[in-house]
């Protein structure tokens, strides 16, 4: 037998010294020391502040918008997209390029903006010397998207993507696939909640949120995706202090304006429309719009109407059926307002148009021409407005009605744009140079001092010399009011208030269109999700308790405090195992003694703020404070298993990752027989990647590889495999706890 040193020996396990852990979380769960209430709130709050990036903002930025740049950096270095939310005028555009300036350190940076916004876009970026490659969503529409281009890409007003069935979406979807990329909006919500979802989908993966426990954002969005949100959508409100203050108004019609709109409706009364209930109802709003609007609009609407059934007429006796797309596009202005689409007759509309109204629109279109010569009460409100010759925005639903207006107010010196179309009065100029006297550094004098637009402006453009914003037409969605605004409420506005006056639709049009409801209701879906003044309990919540509790000197630690309730508040983060440590999530929840556990904000604000106001340090009781770690151990513990353990992480895999992963398998089964390591390691990491969630291209990729060979399989999917970060080393940190009990007891 050789002798060994004991010194060199290896310790030996002797199997009958071993104890069962009951929980193997308790072992790593571990209380700091002991403090004060004070201290341990002061951590517990800071903890949920969202991430912000080390990187040093440019000295162009403004104080407001400094926060916003720094989270924005670290969502986009951790998920690799997130949704630049600040309110409309604050300065979003430099906040966006400032970010694209770090991250992708001197290279070009794509940057998707509406056509009407590139001059702009490509002015502000060579004022601030940051290399850009201009594509304009309607490029995107096409397919045409920039080439050559790595790093970041910046999407301005991504709303605009928010629908998943359009060629323009997935076109982009695709194209953003391995890409990081920064979406820029005021108004991501526009006619529900889902809308947000599908522009996260663009760039962030549905499983983005596990650790916070939001196995999927999809479902998630649907109803309440919860703090974690905070994480993906920034949101600055600071910047509100910095743009002129609204003061809002409703201007109501008269009841002589009452009676000349209900003539016109009696006259649309005459047309049968459609046999069909819904394509009747698209058609009838578009005419009580008009009708509401101007009798220019009308007019111009009814002659747009008899092409329709002409169209139609001539597609019928041809032998065919009028397309869809047609009478989508007399309808564009409603969208889907007033009916789904889906809900259609698929086969066309030739047969539902009442093509017998073409005899009726006879009488019709001269009948409603006639109102033309007369006396208009809601344009006589509008030019008793201007008469304060305070510059103004008035927006309008119709190029009819603007043209209407600009002509019948011509002593006002009123300049309008529509489309690619500008002037004054009857003058084409060009439409830089007409929108360029309306912006800030503008000298007043013989230029126009007005300005008539429809939606065309009202999206991203700076006009800060307006000090008057006024809806002569009601949009269907709060995002169209808030955008139009914002081209007077904004940075740099030269006014300390901005007056936005709001004409009053008719009772009789807003019986049938209900446009002021449809309004009322979607202004609440932001809050849902915690966008917009109204949804700070959703998760903004977080950082102001974070502003106010988490400034002062705090200890992640042990505390007990005074208090009518008993409970543990406990905090808990996870982090990376990695040098620096990434923390992934935090998370602040209230424990009854008999186990539930809450983390709703206003009881985690009341915890926080009696714990907050009690700076004394008293003794714990250890034995209380042990039941209280085991309720929290199980958890914490069910967090970390959505992360591993699982086959498969998204809730409901689609077909066709299904079908990839049980390619994947067989290769995997190959691989092993052949023992290819290498291979089986690389396949192994592909299957991690389809079992996972996926952004809304990378679905789209799955569904063209389920066929593919397994050549082109491997090689696809070898390229975005290397982007998702394992869920390995992880480990759970308390950030404080509290325990809560009665002064007469413990």
């Amino acid at each position: 037998m050789r002798f060994v040193r004991w010194w060199t020996a290896p310790p030996a396990i002797v199997a009958e010294s071993l104890v069962a852990v009951p929980d193997p979380v308790l072992t790593s769960v571990r209380p700091g020391p002991l403090s004060t209430g004070a201290a341990v709130a002061a951590s517990l709050a800071r903890s949920l502040s969202p991430t912000e990036g080390d990187a040093a903002p440019p000295q162009w930025l403004l104080p407001a918008q400094r926060r916003s740049f720094r989270r924005v950096l670290a969502a986009l270095r951790r998920y690799r997209g997130a949704v630049l939310a600040d309110p409309v005028g604050s300065g979003k555009t430099y906040v966006a390029l400032a970010v694209a300036a770090s991250f992708n350190r001197g290279s070009p940076t794509a940057c998707l903006v509406p056509a009407t916004l590139q001059q702009q876009w490509e002015a502000v970026a060579k004022q601030l010397e940051i290399p850009v490659i201009l594509c304009s969503h309607e490029q995107v529409s096409r397919g045409k998207l920039p080439k050559a281009t790595t790093g970041l890409v910046l999407v301005d007003e991504s709303h605009r993507f928010r629908n998943r069935r359009t060629q323009r979406y997935a076109y982009l979807a695709s194209w953003l696939v391995g890409r990081p990329a920064l979406l820029v909006t005021a108004t991501p919500i526009v006619n529900r909640l889902s809308d947000l979802g599908h522009q996260l989908l663009l760039a962030v993966r549905d499983d983005a949120l596990v650790m916070d426990g939001v196995v999927s954002l999809r479902p998630a969005l649907a109803g309440d995706a919860g703090p974690a949100l905070g994480q993906l959508v920034i949101e600055n409100h600071s910047a509100d202090d910095t743009r002129p203050r609204r003061i809002a108004r409703i201007s109501n019609p008269t009841p002589e304006e009452c009676d000349s709109v209900g003539g016109l409706v009696a006259l649309l009364n005459q047309l049968r429309l459609s046999s069909s209930e819904s394509v009747a109802a698209l058609i009838r709003g578009v005419l009580l719009r008009a009708a509401g609007s101007s009798p220019a609009a009308l007019v111009g609407v009814l002659q747009r109407y008899r092409r329709l059934l002409l169209h139609a007429r001539d597609a019928l006796q041809a032998g065919h059926s009028m397309e869809r797309p047609a009478l989508r596009r007399f309808t564009a202005d409603l969208g889907d307002q007033l009916v789904w689409w889906e809900m259609l007759p698929g086969n066309g509309a030739s047969s539902d148009l009442e093509l017998s109204d073409i005899r009726v629109l006879e009488g019709i279109i001269p009948a409603a021409t006639a109102a033309l010569d007369q006396r208009d009460v809601k344009l006589d409100r509008l030019r008793d407005l201007l008469g304060d010759k305070k510059p103004t925005l008035v927006f309008t639903a119709s190029r009819d009605t603007v043209r209407y207006v600009r002509q019948r107010l011509g002593d006002q010196r009123i300049a309008w744009c529509t489309g690619n179309r500008a002037g004054i009065a009857s003058t084409l100029l060009p439409r830089p140079l007409v929108l360029g006297w309306f912006r800030e550094g503008c000298e007043a004098g013989p230029d126009p001092r007005h300005l008539v637009v429809t939606d065309v402006a009202a999206e991203g453009l700076d006009l800060q010399r307006a000090a008057r914003v006024v809806h002569y037409d009601l949009p269907w969605t709060p995002m169209r009011l808030e955008q139009r605004e914002g081209r007077a409420v904004r940075l740099g506005s030269r006014h300390a208030e901005v007056e936005v006056v709001r004409f009053a639709p008719v009772p009789l049009v807003e019986r049938s269109l209900h446009l002021e409801a449809i309004l009322a209701r979607k202004a609440k879906l932001p809050a849902t999700a915690g966008l917009g003044p109204e949804g700070r309990h959703i998760w903004r919540w977080r950082t102001d308790l974070a502003e106010r509790y988490g400034e002062s000197d705090g200890t992640a630690g042990l505390a007990q405090v005074v208090s009518p309730h008993r409970g543990l508040l406990a905090g808990f983060a996870f982090y990376r195992s990695s040098n620096p440590p990434e923390r992934l999530s935090s998370t602040i929840g209230w424990l009854r003694p008999e186990g539930s556990w809450t983390e709703a904000p206003e009881v985690i604000a009341d915890r926080v703020r009696c714990a907050a106001a009690q700076p004394n340090r008293k003794l714990v009781n250890h034995e209380r404070l042990s039941e209280y770690l085991t309720l929290l151990a199980p958890l914490i513990q069910k967090r970390l298993s959505l992360t591993s353990g699982r086959r498969w992480l998204s809730p409901e895999p689609t077909p066709a990752t299904r079908q990839v992963a049980a390619r994947l398998s067989q290769l995997i089964g190959e691989a092993a027989r052949l023992r290819h390591h290498d291979s089986l390691r690389e396949l192994e990491q592909m299957l991690e990647f389809v079992a996972g969630g996926h952004t809304a291209g990378e679905e789209l990729l799955l569904e063209r590889l389920v066929e593919a060979p397994s050549r082109e399989l491997t090689s696809r999917l070898s390229r975005v495999t290397t982007a998702r970060r394992s869920s390995s080393g992880i480990e759970v940190r308390l950030t404080g706890l509290i325990v809560f009990s009665p002064a007469s007891v413990d």
